[in-house]
C-alpha cells in the first residue's frame, strides 16, 4: 500500500506541475480547467506532441536521459522535483496517519495547498475558484461531521479569520493609504477558518508572520533582495497545514 501511495503521488505530482505551468491570471475558470485537462502534453522546445511512454512519471525522465525525444533539448529538473515531492509527502503522510479518511483529506490538501503557494509566489494573487471551493468543502464536511469541526465551528471559524485580517487591512489603510495585504490572503484565512478551530486561528497568524519576518530577513540582508512586495500566502499555507496536520 505505501508503495502504492509513493506510485500515485509521482502521478499527481506531475499532475501539479501542469497545472502550476499552464495558470495565467488572465484565464477564467473554464480556459484553466481546459487548459490542464485537454492539451496534450509537448517539448516546450520543439512542441512535439509527447508519447504516452515518455509522461511516465520519473521512468521516463531517466530512460530519455533528461533530453526530449525529439530535439535532443534538455528536460528540466523541475518535472522530477514535482514528481518525487508529492510522491514523498503522500507517503509519509499515509506511514503516520495510516489508510482512512484523514489520510486520504491531508493528501488532497497537501496538493491544492502547493498549487495555492507556488501561484501566489509566482503572481502574488490567490485565485478566487481555488479559495472559495477550499472554504465549501470545508464547510461540507463540517457539516457531515466528517472533520473535528461542527458546521457552527466551521462558520465562526470563516466569520473570524476573515475579521482577523480584514480589519487591520482596513486601519493600515486608513492611516497610510496604502494597500498592507491582499484580499486573496484575508480570504485565504477565511478558507483555512473552515478547516480549523477558530482558537487556533490567531496561532496560525503568529506563527505565519513569524516565517514571512524570516524571509524577509534573509531576503533583504544575506540575499540582497530589495523586493518591497512578498507573497504572504504561502506562510498562511504552511502554518495552516502544520496545524491541520497535528490536530
Amino acid at each position: 500500500m505505501a508503495i502504492l501511495f509513493f506510485f500515485v503521488g509521482l502521478a499527481i505530482g506531475s499532475f501539479l506541475r501542469v497545472a502550476y505551468y499552464r495558470y495565467s491570471p488572465m484565464q477564467s475558470v473554464y480556459e484553466y480547467l481546459f487548459a490542464i485537462t485537454i492539451p496534450r502534453s509537448s517539448c516546450p522546445n520543439c512542441h512535439h506532441k509527447l508519447s504516452a511512454w515518455q509522461l511516465i512519471p520519473v521512468l521516463s525522465w531517466l530512460m530519455l536521459k533528461r533530453r526530449c525525444y525529439y530535439c535532443y533539448h534538455k528536460i528540466a529538473n523541475s518535472y522530477v522535483i514535482f514528481e518525487l515531492t508529492i510522491a514523498i509527502l503522500f507517503l509519509l503522510i499515509y506511514l503516520d496517519k495510516g489508510l482512512n479518511f484523514r489520510c486520504a483529506l491531508l493528501m488532497l490538501l497537501v496538493v491544492i495547498f502547493l498549487l495555492l503557494a507556488l501561484i501566489d509566489i509566482n503572481y502574488l494573487l490567490l485565485p478566487d475558484f481555488l479559495t472559495q471551493p477550499l472554504m465549501w468543502s470545508g464547510l461540507i464536511i463540517a457539516y457531515f461531521n466528517l472533520s473535528s469541526l461542527n458546521i457552527n465551528d466551521a462558520l465562526v471559524g470563516i466569520l473570524f479569520g476573515y475579521l482577523m485580517l480584514k480589519l487591520p487591512a482596513i486601519i493600515f489603510f486608513c492611516i497610510t493609504s496604502k494597500q498592507g495585504l491582499g484580499g486573496g490572503d484575508i480570504k485565504l484565512i477565511a478558507a483555512l477558518g473552515a478547516w480549523l478551530p477558530y482558537q487556533l486561528l490567531p496561532l496560525m497568524l503568529i506563527i505565519a508572520s513569524t516565517l514571512a519576518i524570516i524571509y524577509y530577513a534573509f531576503s533583504k540582508y544575506l540575499f540582497k533582495k530589495s523586493d518591497e512586495l512578498i507573497a504572504f500566502g504561502p506562510f498562511l499555507l504552511i502554518s495552516g497545514y502544520f496545524i491541520l496536520y497535528l490536530n
